[in-house]
């Protein structure tokens, strides 16, 4: 019996240290990987807390059925830390459990998903894989003499492992701090945890927000200042310039600037775009805004002139809100709306969303006009699509707006051989470089034909065509092959760069902007050229009349960043902002982060207006007049 007895408890020991060194380094390493150094003690006490609870089955009975649920927890919570860690590889931040409603969607971009693993991710597994040994460790089953032993062990674990992950939490972590320097304080159970309770709180209290006098009245301020930036529009040259044209606009996939003018061999990567920026205005300095729904989060920033959700893709978060989006002014405007996107239409919520957002039909796979036998990639192939969309405009009988998010050119750029046409040096050829650059030359192709197609049905001279990179497509990870191969320093500025082309009727040459830009502009720089005149709720400006350029980001790097004219600035992670950098943009030095105030506090202030009005669904009421 005492034989037994001691087996098991190694059993239960050694389960327990297998578990917590290997929860321990995997929150390290994942912490070291997002470049931030871990606090290690911190992690070891949740760490613990956490193993706590996950062996708090076998304090019922030491048993392989005990084992199994403990090994089963271990594996889900892994994979929770394994899906941040490729999360964060590419949004630069941690998933959100609203994000995880998302999960059905994986299969469409699994694809996306496998390019963004490395070999090394093995380790993140390893501990798992010394676990699956245990169930061959010779148990001898045993229950405890004295009744109720059992609860009181379970509960002990329950408590104490709470305990410690609330402790340490509290202690280490303030509210300000970014969601990568909780996790790099206290491990992704506690920073989870901490960051659903917020989110809980923030929709219970959305709805007794307007029972405030000083709720009130700061919607009265925030009104006042919108209507501020509505009446710059009004002051434009532009102002109605295409006042009952067509208006299409095309949300390019994965396009980033350093494209624009780009040559390889001595062929132009985008021969189609750069001679449609000849004839039209460019704005090279423009910036995504993108937040955790990355595409449909840049189509919603470009639309609505508003910040993307905190914790959720927009589309998702805001499905059935109330907005002053552009689909909503042209189709107020006695305009047809639609919205197309070569995907199956539940991708990122856009059925359920689109409604709200004004669009009177959406074409995707699934509508009965489109054929959607010529697959590339993620869906259908652009060249098709654009011939199916220029049937269907030809056939308007009223003007109308059209929003369009292409696909051919998405991750993981892995063009069929027969469509790659660039001529690449031998080097660059099954590169990730190389890949991304054969699907942007396919891409240009197919916007090289719609232009044409556009004029032959004599709809280009009759409409407005806006064109903009929705992100970045290629990441960190290829920043030092875009050194070697084409001189191009891939940093978070680069990155963050997307070229803005906006052609109108009227417009016989081209013309370069070179004002800082973002999606955000993009809603109102369109709305001035229409001389919309009914009330507008956009944070963005007219890019005609944008003198002091700058863009604020909450998402991508850390929220309240900004670039500008004269300073970028990049916030603290721990949320303070004397610890944040600024830095002087025509000598690239560090410079007193008082420079930056200015921008910083216009920044916040823009982000608090933008979730006032989305989470309180209050345009409703700017609309409604009933404050």
């Amino acid at each position: 019996m005492k034989l037994n007895i001691q087996r098991n408890f190694i059993f239960v020991a050694s389960v327990f240290f297998i578990l917590l060194v290997g929860w321990t380094l995997k929150n390290i390493y994942f912490s070291v990987e997002m470049g931030i150094l871990p606090h290690k003690k911190g992690i070891l006490l949740t760490s613990a807390g956490v193993i706590l609870i996950l062996i708090s089955p076998l304090m019922v009975r030491i048993s392989k059925w005990a084992f199994s649920l403990t090994f089963i927890f271990y594996v889900l919570v892994s994979f929770l830390l394994y899906a941040d860690v490729v999360y964060q590889r590419y949004y630069h931040s941690i998933l959100s459990i609203e994000m995880m409603g998302q999960a059905g969607q994986l299969k469409a971009v699994d694809d996306s998903i496998l390019t963004l693993m490395r070999s090394t991710d093995i380790w993140y597994a390893a501990d798992t894989l010394l676990l699956i040994l245990f169930f061959f460790y010779p148990l001898t089953k045993m229950s405890y003499k004295r009744p109720g032993v059992h609860f009181v062990l379970v509960a002990f674990c329950l408590i104490l492992g709470y305990s410690s992950m609330k402790y340490t939490y509290l202690h280490l972590v303030n509210d300000d701090f970014s969601e990568q320097l909780k996790v790099a304080k206290t491990g992704i159970i506690p920073t989870h945890i901490s960051e659903t309770y917020n989110s809980y709180m923030e929709r219970m209290s959305a709805a007794e927000v307007f029972s405030s006098q000083d709720s009130i009245k700061q919607l009265k301020e925030y009104e006042s200042e919108l209507e501020k930036r509505q009446k710059t529009q009004q002051m434009s040259p532009y102002f109605g310039d295409a006042k009952g044209k067509n208006l299409i606009m095309i949300q390019a996939e994965s396009l980033n600037d350093f494209i624009v003018n780009l040559e390889v061999n001595g062929q132009e990567v985008t021969p189609n775009l750069n001679a449609f920026i000849k004839e039209s205005s460019y704005y090279p300095n423009t910036y995504l805004q993108i937040g955790r729904g990355n595409t449909s989060d840049a189509e919603f920033v470009a639309n609505n002139s508003l910040y993307p959700s905190k914790k959720d893709g927009a589309y998702r978060t805001y499905e059935n809100g109330v907005f002053q989006s552009l689909g909503q002014i042209f189709k107020n405007e006695g305009y047809e709306t639609s919205a197309a996107h070569g995907n199956v239409p539940d991708f990122w919520n856009r059925k359920n969303a689109y409604p709200a957002q004004g669009y009177d039909i959406f074409y995707s796979k699934e509508h009965p006009a489109i054929d959607d036998s010529n697959v590339v990639g993620l869906g259908i192939d652009d060249k098709s699509f654009f011939k199916q969309l220029v049937d269907i405009w030809k056939k308007e009988d009223k003007p109308f707006y059209s929003f369009v998010v292409t696909l051919t050119n998405h991750r993981p750029f892995e063009l069929p051989k027969e469509h790659q046409k660039l001529n690449l040096p031998a080097h660059m050829n099954d590169t990730p470089v190389g890949h991304y650059l054969q699907n942007v030359y396919y891409a240009d192709q197919a916007f090289g034909q719609l232009l044409a197609d556009l004029k032959q049905e004599g709809l280009y001279e009759d409409t407005v065509i806006v064109y903009y990179g929705d992100h970045y497509g290629l990441i960190p990870d290829n920043a030092d092959q875009l050194k070697k191969d084409l001189n191009i320093n891939f940093n978070k500025k680069e990155m963050f760069n997307i070229p803005l082309v906006i052609h109108r009727p009227t417009q016989t040459e081209g013309e370069v902007n070179e004002v800082i830009a973002s999606q955000m502009d993009i809603a109102p720089t369109v709305t001035s050229l229409f001389g919309i005149e009914q009330p507008l709720y956009q944070l963005g400006y007219d890019l005609s009349m944008k003198k002091e350029g700058y863009v604020g980001f909450r998402h991508e790097i850390t929220p309240f960043s900004f670039f500008s004219e004269n300073y970028d600035f990049e916030m603290s992670l721990d949320g303070v902002f004397e610890n944040g950098i600024c830095t002087d943009t025509k000598t690239g030095e560090k410079v007193d982060v008082e420079k930056c105030r200015t921008n910083y506090d216009r920044v916040q202030y823009e982000v608090e207006l933008s979730d006032f009005l989305l989470q309180y669904d209050a345009i409703e009421k700017l609309k409604k007049g009933k404050l």
